[in-house]
C-alpha cells in the first residue's frame, strides 16, 4: 500500500462560492500551487464533493481521484 505524506490541507475551512474555493477542479489546482501533496475532502460540500454520488458510482470516484491527480495530487 502507498501512503502519501503531508504536507496536506483540509479542504472545508477554505471551500466557498468564490473561485478558486468553488469547485474540486480548482480547489485542488490551488492546493498543489500551495506545495500541499494532499488535501481531506469535506463530504457535506457538495460543490466538491458529491457523497450520495460517489457511493453508487465508481465512475465518479475515479473522476474525482483523476482531476485531483491531473491538479497535482499524489
Amino acid at each position: 500500500m502507498r501512503t502519501i505524506k503531508g504536507p496536506a490541507l483540509f479542504l472545508a475551512q477554505f471551500a466557498s462560492d468564490e473561485a478558486p474555493f468553488n469547485s474540486w477542479d480548482s480547489i485542488t489546482k490551488w492546493a498543489a500551487d500551495c506545495g500541499y501533496a494532499g488535501v481531506q475532502v469535506p463530504s457535506w460540500d457538495g460543490r466538491l464533493f458529491d457523497l450520495g454520488k460517489a457511493a453508487s458510482s465508481k465512475n465518479y470516484c475515479d473522476e474525482v481521484k483523476g482531476v485531483a491527480a491531473d491538479n497535482g495530487g499524489r
